[in-house]
This record gives C-alpha cells, structure tokens and sequence, in this order.
C-alpha cells in the first residue's frame, strides 16, 4: 500500500512539472479570447459528448463539483490529450499536432457525506503561426502562452438523494503575441511585441439531485454557476526595427509603445443537464451551457472585426457496460461511451459567427484487478468555415485518461 501511494504521489508530482510544457493550439483561432479552450472535462466526459451529468463512486467529475459527495475511493486523475488538426482556407490546406497533459486531480471521501478534490489544469492555449505573402512583402503572425486553473473543491450530501458543492478556482497564464513585417525591398524588417499576464480567482457552486428508482434506475439532475471575475493584468508592447545578419541578428530601433496595467473581464458560465440510467449497466444524458462571452473584455487585444456574444452549448451522450461483474469475458466489463455536440462559440469574426461540432467515442478499460481503469476517448468536430477572411478546421482529439482508485485513511485492525 505505501509503495502504490508513493507511486501516485511521484506520478502527480511529474504531471505538475509536465503541465507547464504544453503544446500550444496551432488554431488561428487561438489568437482571439484568452486562446482556444484546452479543458472540455475529463476523459470519461468528453467521451460522452461532454456531459457533466453523469456521478459514480469512483470517478472525479471535475466539471460538476457536487459529486464529490459520491466518491467512496481516493481517486487521482490524469489526462493526456493529442490533438490533429486540419487547417483549410481557400488555396490550401495543411496539418498540425499538439500534445498536452490535459489535467490532473486527487479527490476523496471525507466520511461517508462528504468529498474534497484538487487538482491543476490548462483552461486556454495559444500557439498559432500565420503568414501572409503579398508583392510588398511578408507579415507573420506568431502567439504562444494560455491560461491554467489551480481549483480546490468540496461537496456534502444534505440528504440521500441532494448535494451541493463548491470550487474556488484560481486562473493564471499570459499571452505573447509578435507581429513580423519583412518589405520585399529592404533588408531591415520589423517586430512588434505584445505581452500580458494575468491572474484572479472565482467560485463555482454546484448543485447535483440524484434520485433512485425501482429495479436500480435513477436520473440525475446538475447545475453549475461560475460568478464573473475580473484578471488583474500588466501589458508590454514594443516595437524593433532589426537589420539580419549572418551570426544572427541587431536590433537597429527600439520604441516602447505601451507599459501598462488593467483587468481582464472574465465572464459567468452556467451550465446544467439532466440523465437516466440504470447503475452499473447504461446511462444516457442531455447538457445546455451558457457563457455570457458578451461581456468578455480583453483592453489590450480588441480588434474591430471581431464581437463577442453570447455563447450556447448543446451536448448529449451516454454509456453503457454489457456485464460489470463478468469474471471469464473482459470485453464486458469494458465501459462504451459515445455522444454528439453543438457549439456556437461566441465569437463573431467578420461578421460570421463560429460554430463548431463533433461526434465522441471511447472506451473504459477496467484493471484486470481493482477498480482503476484506463480510459480512451475520440473526438472528430469540424469549426469554422472557408471565407475570405476565415478558415475551416477539421480536427481530430485522442484523449487519454488515467483513473487510479485506492483506500486510504483506513483503521488498521489487530486480530
């Protein structure tokens, strides 16, 4: 028992280091907002189309902080997402990859009512490249950075079949973002630099009604509010007129265009959805998500062509076990997951608006002894659309999840 705690101990350990050498999203979306969402949920969720609505003891719903309360195991989770994207505009197309430790959590039981769950994990990403070549020359877009959640969760059961928790959850990150112009009859080019880092913390409340039925059916019914916030936030821009050379390069002019401090607007999100199922056998769920992307407001980074709305989710999924107990046939003790969903983004670029939608799939695979399992998921979804000013992706998601359970705290006994 102690060499399998100090096992996950040393695991969550690297997964922390590991979470703050992340792939950047080689979206051209992610130079708008605070960069493209990383997180969606956690393996389990996303292979369900991204409902958060479904609970057991063993797994650590950490988009839904309430079932906590649930949790009947020490449970410590891992994600590792690798990301396919195929980028097309009107000339061409072209493929890019990311790879990213998506999350990680430890949550467990306190007493037989509660739960706590705390964990660390990256919300936005940023790592684009654009070129545009015309007969004056050559402007290239370049962007990296994201924004990453440290939370603390806890939930209590007010009764069987009602619980409520809550998230204090703390956001931190930066943005950089350069802009280089190489005129075709020059040698001199220039770089302009922005740079912002922020940070803030908020608090989510959840609320998670699980009632039981005859012959082991029960429908779940969540609801989660996160409050608004505001980023405290400090912005650098310069710009460098430079001369190459051939050991590298000088810095001919340098002007400071701006040195400065502010807030980023951080807006409220509501989500909440509904699920039937039947325990250890199946389980389907329906999700509607609201993000009040109107009021997101970045002072630094505010293009004219570009408006943000608000921001609608519809997500549906479920799953199902052939036979959970099975002792002679593997496969039917093996967890399927499949789901759908819709998106529209919130962002309007050019007068369009951006959607985005996909179709998940996975599969839960139990050890061949104990109650942790290995869990694999797909995502295929399509964003955006072909126009003069935007591109469409077609992306492809392999996510990984790690799902270690063990009994701690436990009294030892003398015979």
């Amino acid at each position: 028992m102690k060499i399998t705690r100090l096992v996950i101990l040393n695991i969550l350990l690297l997964s922390i280091l590991n979470s703050y050498a992340q792939d950047g999203s080689p979206s051209p979306y992610s130079f708008f907002g605070l960069g493209d969402v990383s997180f969606k949920g956690t393996t389990e969720n996303l292979s369900m189309g991204g409902i958060n609505s479904y609970v057991d003891s063993l797994h650590y719903n950490i988009n839904t902080p309430a079932a906590l309360s649930y949790l009947k195991l020490v449970n410590l989770n891992i994600g590792i997402s690798n990301n396919f994207l195929n980028i097309s505009d009107q000339t061409q197309q072209q493929w890019f990859s990311a790879h990213n430790v998506s999350y990680f959590s430890l949550a467990f039981p306190v007493g037989k009512k509660a739960g706590i769950g705390f964990g660390l994990l990256p919300v936005n990403s940023s790592g684009y490249m654009i070129y545009k070549e015309t007969d004056i020359g050559t402007d290239s877009y370049k962007g990296d950075g994201g924004n990453s959640r440290a939370f603390l969760a806890a939930a209590y059961n007010l009764t069987k079949s009602f619980s409520l928790g809550a998230e204090y959850q703390y956001y931190f990150g930066y943005l950089n973002r350069e802009n280089y112009w190489i005129p075709a009859a020059s040698l001199n080019y220039t770089k302009e630099n922005d740079f912002v880092d922020f940070s803030g913390a908020t608090l989510k409340l959840s609320a998670l009604y699980k009632h039981s039925l005859p012959k082991q059916h029960y429908f779940n019914l969540f609801a989660n509010y996160r409050f608004a916030t505001q980023l405290d936030a400090t912005y650098r821009s310069g710009t460098r007129v430079i001369t190459p050379l051939p050991g590298g390069e000088e810095t001919v002019e340098y002007i400071t265009n701006a040195d400065e401090s502010g807030s980023i607007d951080f807006p409220e999100q509501f989500d909440g959805g509904i699920g039937y199922g039947q325990a250890n056998k199946w389980f389907v769920g329906v999700q509607y998500t609201y993000k009040d992307l109107q009021s997101f407001r970045n002072p630094f980074y505010d293009p004219d062509y570009v408006t943000y709305n608000k921001a609608n989710e519809f997500k549906f999924g479920g799953m199902f076990i052939p036979q959970y107990n099975s002792i002679t046939k593997y496969w039917k003790r093996v967890t399927y997951r499949a789901g759908a969903y819709y998106k529209n983004t919130g962002m309007n670029i050019y007068d369009e608006d951006i959607t985005d939608f996909g179709i998940t799939f996975g599969v839960g695979l139990p050890a061949v002894r104990g109650v942790s399992n290995l869990n694999i998921g797909f995502e295929l979804g399509q964003r955006g659309k072909i126009t003069d000013h935007l591109v469409q992706e077609n992306y492809i998601n392999l996510n990984i999840g790690i799902s270690l359970n063990d009994r701690w705290f436990l009294k030892r006994k003398i015979n």
